[in-house]
C-alpha cells in the first residue's frame, strides 16, 4: 500500500531530510518551537504497520558496531547516481552505498544540493554530542518517533540519524530507510526519489556510515546532481551492478548474463541482459521490462532495460547521454508495452 505520512516539526532532522524533510527552509519553522508540518515523503508500508501491536521491533534502538573511527572522513552525495560515497581522505576506507534522496519536483530532487553552500559543501554538526531522539542533534545513535499531528508512529525504527548543519540543511539529514519499517533490521531502501529531502540509506548502511563518523566534528557533505566520476571519468557506482547500471566493458556487469551494451561512437554503455519476454527485477531497484534488441539483427530477441518512472529514474533522466526516454514500447513477442529507459542505438 502506498501512503503519504505527515508529521508535525517535532522531529525534523535527517540526511534525507529527516525522511524527506523539509524544515529549515520554512521561516515559521524554528529550533524552539517546530510546529511547522513536515512530510515523511512517499512510503511503502506493509500491512498494520500502524498497528501499535507491530511495532516491537521498531521500538528497539538497534547496535551500533565499534568500528574503527575515519580520521579525515568525507561523503559525497550523487542525486543522478543515487549513491552516496564515504571515503576517508587520511586512509584507505572508501565505500559506496545506495541511497534514496528527495522526491522529484519539477524534474528536480527536494534534496538541496550544495552549489548553494559556501565553497559548494555542507558539513555535519560542529560537534559530536549524541542525544538519543533529540530534534536538534547532530548525532543520534537512536531515533524512533516520527510525530503526526500528536499521533506518534515509530517509522525511524531505532536507527542513527546524522543532521546536517544551518541553512538550508538544518532540517535535513541521512538517516535509515522508512518504508516498512517494523521490519526487525529496521526496513527497506527502495533506490529512487522517495523521500522529502532527507537521504535515506539501507538500514545496516546507515548504521555503518554512524559508527564511522560519529566522533568526527564538521565531516563535509557534497550533494550533487550529475553522477560522480573517478579521476578516469567513470562512474562511481555500487560494486555490485545491475540493469541500468553504466559499464564501460562486460565485466562490469558482474550478474548473472550481465552484458554492456555500448552505442556505436561512444565509450560509456549500459548494463543489460538478454531475454526473450521477462526479466528479472532486484529488490528496491526499478522494474525491469524486455525490449526488442535491433543492434542484435533479430527482433524476435530481447534485452533488458529499466521501465521509466518518476520514482527511480526521474523518467529516464538520470541516465542522460546512455539511455533515453521510450514510450510504449512492445515486447518482442508483443504480449505487453509500457515507457522504457533504452539505449538510442
Amino acid at each position: 500500500m502506498l501512503k503519504r505520512l505527515r508529521w508535525s516539526g517535532v522531529l525534523v532532522v535527517s540526511m534525507g531530510l529527516l525522511s524527506g524533510c523539509l524544515a529549515a527552509d520554512d521561516e515559521s519553522f524554528s529550533e524552539s518551537n517546530g510546529t511547522d508540518d513536515l512530510e515523511l515523503g512517499e512510503t511503502v508500508e506493509e500491512s498494520g504497520s500502524r498497528d501499535p501491536r507491530t511495532w516491537q521491533n521498531a521500538l528497539r534502538c538497534k547496535e551500533i558496531p565499534s568500528l574503527p573511527a575515519l580520521q579525515r572522513p568525507e561523503i559525497v552525495v550523487s542525486l543522478d547516481g543515487l549513491t552516496l560515497h564515504l571515503r576517508d581522505r587520511a586512509g584507505g576506507y572508501d565505500r559506496v552505498f545506495p541511497i534514496g534522496p528527495g522526491a522529484l519536483e519539477n524534474g528536480r530532487s527536494l534534496t538541496p544540493t550544495s552549489d548553494m553552500a559556501p565553497n559548494g559543501v555542507f558539513y555535519t554538526g560542529s560537534n559530536t554530542t549524541e542525544t538519543p531522539d533529540n530534534v536538534w542533534s547532530y548525532y543520534m545513535p537512536c531515533r524512533i518517533w516520527h510525530d503526526d499531528r500528536g499521533v506518534r508512529t515509530p517509522v525511524f525504527a531505532g536507527l542513527p540519524f546524522i543532521r546536517l548543519a544551518g541553512p538550508p540543511t538544518a532540517g535535513y539529514g541521512i538517516h535509515g530507510p522508512i518504508d516498512n519499517f517494523t521490519a526487525t533490521n529496521g526496513g527497506s531502501l527502495r533506490r529512487g526519489f522517495v523521500s522529502h529531502g532527507c537521504v535515506r540509506m539501507r538500514a545496516e548502511d546507515i548504521v555503518e556510515v554512524y559508527a564511522r563518523i560519529r566522533g568526527r566534528a564538521r565531516t563535509p557533505v557534497k550533494i550533487q546532481q550529475a553522477v560522480e566520476r573517478a579521476q578516469d571519468g567513470n562512474a562511481i557506482d555500487l560494486p555490485q551492478r545491475w540493469v541500468g547500471s553504466e559499464c564501460t566493458q562486460n565485466s562490469d556487469c558482474n550478474f548473472t548474463n550481465g552484458v554492456c551494451r555500448i552505442a556505436s561512437g561512444q565509450t560509456r554503455g549500459t548494463c543489460t541482459l538478454p531475454c526473450t519476454m521477462s526479466c528479472p527485477d532486484r529488490a528496491g531497484e526499478a522494474t525491469t521490462f524486455c525490449v526488442p534488441d535491433t543492434a542484435a539483427g533479430a527482433m524476435s530477441r530481447g534485452m533488458c532495460v529499466p521501465m521509466a518512472t518518476g520514482v527511480f529514474n526521474n523518467s529516464c533522466a538520470r541516465y542522460a547521454g546512455r539511455l533515453t526516454l521510450a514510450r510504449n514500447v512492445a515486447r518482442p513477442d508483443n504480449s505487453a508495452r509500457t515507457d522504457v529507459c533504452r539505449p538510442a542505438n
